[in-house]
């Protein structure tokens, strides 16, 4: 295991070359960051990948998205999803071109972060503490850190991987335990060379230092829906060789973020049927 300054500057060197979103992922990035930017504009640049307008078509069409007729061009889409919403859905479709293999461990990866956006997404809706687009791209990104970990040194990834599996060490004590290092901080590095806004850089450098978010109250709000939503995947199963079951204790992340009993209830089982519906979108 090599100290937390030789290996964090290992990583930050390989910045660089670490992986990069796909160019039709880059140019809307770019574009959006424009206030002014037109919807046509948008229409034209996503009608060069045929895929992506046909999988943004298909979730304006999506119960998740609230769809009560169908929409049988891009524009509308757009116009129904919202730029936010387009620009996430962009990112997210686009995320499996980060791994540069596809295995067990990045099949899991994989769930745990498009299940932590969906969750995310439908827990902020309920709770109308932060913005759901907000939520979405945090909970899809805030671990994207582990995935360049298991790019970059597989090996000593699979170690964390079998302390969390294999010894139930929490994956936060796992990674320190072998990284000696939050993954945290290498998502950090990628959200910033991948251009998305700084709010989103100081989730994942904060997500875990309590006494900024006490400070932050629009973070707080943010890192509280997230844990939420990782906890009822692992719950369910989602991104996890089996579900947790009764053994997945929320805490009270639900009193912090003001669910009662009977909210919860409603807002978990409105995240199984998403995660049963959902995926297939990504």
């Amino acid at each position: 295991m090599i100290g937390e300054n030789v290996r964090l500057d290992e990583v930050m060197l390989k910045s660089m070359d670490l992986p990069v979103l796909p160019a039709t992922a880059q140019k809307v990035l770019s574009i959006m960051a424009d206030p002014d930017v037109s919807i046509e504009k948008i229409k034209r640049l996503i009608t060069t990948d045929p895929g992506l307008a046909t999988k943004i078509l298909k979730v304006a069409n999506s119960a998740f998205y609230g769809s009560h007729r169908n929409i049988q061009n891009l524009s509308q889409a757009i116009l129904r999803l919202g730029l936010n919403a387009v620009r996430n859905l962009v990112v997210a479709t686009s995320m499996k071109n980060v791994y540069k293999r596809f295995g067990l461990t990045e099949k899991l990866l994989w769930e745990q972060l498009i299940g932590s956006a969906l969750a995310s997404n439908i827990i902020a809706k309920h709770t109308r503490l932060s913005d759901p687009e907000d939520a979405f791209i945090g909970g899809l990104l805030h671990d994207v850190g582990k995935v360049v970990l298991n790019n970059e040194y597989p090996d000593a990834f699979a170690k964390v991987m079998e302390k969390v599996y294999n010894e139930s060490v929490p994956f936060s004590t796992a990674e320190i335990e072998v990284f000696e290092f939050s993954q945290r901080k290498v998502g950090a590095i990628v959200i910033k060379k991948w251009g998305f806004p700084e709010n989103l850089e100081l989730l994942l450098r904060y997500f875990d230092d309590p006494e900024v978010l006490a400070k932050e109250r629009y973070i707080y709000n943010l890192v509280t829906i997230i844990k939420l939503a990782d906890a009822m995947c692992q719950k369910i199963g989602m991104g996890w060789r089996n579900p947790g079951g009764e053994a997945v204790n929320f805490g009270n992340l639900p009193e912090a973020l003001g669910l009662d009993e009977a909210n919860l209830k409603d807002v978990y089982e409105k995240v199984q049927v998403t995660f049963g519906q959902g995926i297939e979108f990504f």
